[in-house]
């Protein structure tokens, strides 16, 4: 039993830490994620001041609601104009690193490590195909790059999320219910992605009206949070990806005003959508702060297995960076994004749903669920290295020289200046 107030003071500290590894994200481009697995690391399995087990029975719940509100958030931040020009490219691009990369590294897994097939087709969907939004969104914007971009990455991140999710659900429920038919796997897929979408675009057009009925009153932020998870839980009942539905939930609320001109109808929401965009960046926040170190609590350091698990993650990571460069170069041929082919194909950081996805498999009882987050961690720390290097070069290109040649107009002031003095 954890004394409260020891529970309370490493509840500060771990806030204090996550804003701090922010602060350092946003002067280096560094993820702050990978600070928060090795403090996790540290008070778990080095120091062993948090029990893991502890917290193994709240931590699917846990990671659920954190992907949630994350998918909610980043699809406020989506402008529906753009989401539309990119998707066609962006689906290209998901579909073809995210099949790909699970039936690869699955294949792997099972020839080369002896595991179970369907339990590799688990953990390949656990890996494959995804990169992160937060970091992904916030390193391009800072880049300075043009919105086609960043629209590609930010939609591109959040859609492969989607697909690893769904396809990992599919593949658990294989296992535990010993089906193996591919055709119902796929349909399985399709229905889950477009009851998701269905749901999500039905019920946001009708909270969106509620919500600007309701604007001018207290605890709206509240209320929204119940309607998300109503969305939720009534796509998901209806067998279909909840995570889906909240995902165009926060697009359709993020774009409000495109909606009412749908409608023929003035939605003023807008002093409300700043709120929520407001207080939503905080809760994501938190949550993923927290959801980080559980991560790396539950980090099994075994000296015999590290080294295995390492070079797995290394071997896994330069699969991944192979088909990514494949799936890039189809799905920007032809386009001015293919220009900057390379710096895409290296912004491959991986985060939050992978790490979710393999503390699902340890709390539905996997037998090699304590492998995959040890690999999973190591795939994380591994593509963010990566992708902040691609970045720092990136920023560098894209720098101006100090020594650039002066303008026409600059020379002519100094030249006049000389024979002045």
């Amino acid at each position: 039993m954890i004394d409260v107030t020891f529970a309370f003071l490493l509840i500060a500290v771990i806030i204090f830490f996550g804003f701090g590894a922010e602060i350092f994200f946003r002067k280096t481009g560094i993820p702050y994620f990978i600070f928060l697995i090795f403090i996790g690391v540290l008070l778990g399995p080095v120091l062993g001041l948090l029990p893991t087990n502890a917290f193994i029975p709240v931590l699917g719940l846990f990671s659920e609601f954190t992907l949630m509100m994350v998918l909610f958030y980043n699809g406020m931040q989506m402008g529906i104009n753009d989401v539309i020009s990119s998707s066609s490219r962006t689906l290209v691009q998901v579909a073809l690193y995210v099949f790909i990369s699970v039936i690869v590294i699955a294949a792997v897994a099972h020839l080369a490590f002896g595991w179970d097939v369907v339990e590799a087709l688990i953990f390949g969907s656990i890996i494959g195909g995804e990169t992160t939004a937060p970091v992904m969104m916030r390193l391009t914007k800072t880049l300075n790059q043009d919105n086609s971009m960043v629209t590609f990455i930010g939609l591109e991140s959040v859609m492969n999320s989607i697909f690893s999710v769904v396809l990992f659900f599919v593949f658990l429920s294989v296992y535990q219910t010993g089906t193996t038919s591919i055709s119902t796997a796929a349909a399985s897929l399709a229905s889950n992605i477009s009851v998701g979408v269905i749901f999500g675009f039905a019920l946001s057009l009708a909270w969106i009206l509620v919500l600007n009925y309701l604007k001018n009153y207290r605890y709206t932020y509240v209320f929204t949070l119940g309607l998300l998870l109503t969305t939720f839980a009534a796509a998901q009942l209806s067998g279909g990806s909840g995570l889906m539905a909240v995902l165009v939930f926060g697009v359709m609320l993020g774009n409000y005003k495109s909606v009412g001109s749908w409608l023929k109808r003035e939605l003023r929401i807008a002093e409300l959508e700043t709120q929520l965009k407001g207080f939503q960046d905080e809760l994501s926040f938190l949550l993923e702060t927290f959801f980080f170190v559980f991560l790396g609590l539950t980090f099994l350091i075994q000296p015999s297995a590290i080294v295995f698990n390492l070079l797995a993650g290394v071997l896994f990571v330069a699969i991944l960076l192979a088909i990514r460069y494949l799936a890039v170069n189809v799905s920007t041929r032809g386009s001015p994004l293919f220009k900057n082919r390379r710096f895409i194909t290296f912004m491959c950081a991986q985060g939050l749903t992978p790490a979710i996805l393999s503390i699902v498999a340890l709390t539905d009882n996997l037998p090699l669920a304590n492998h995959f987050i040890s690999i999973v961690v190591f795939v994380i720390i591994i593509t963010n290295i990566i992708t902040t290097v691609d970045a720092y070069y990136m920023m560098r290109s894209t720098r101006p020289k100090k020594n650039e040649e002066k303008k026409p107009e600059e020379k002519k002031q100094t030249k006049g200046s000389a024979v002045t003095t």
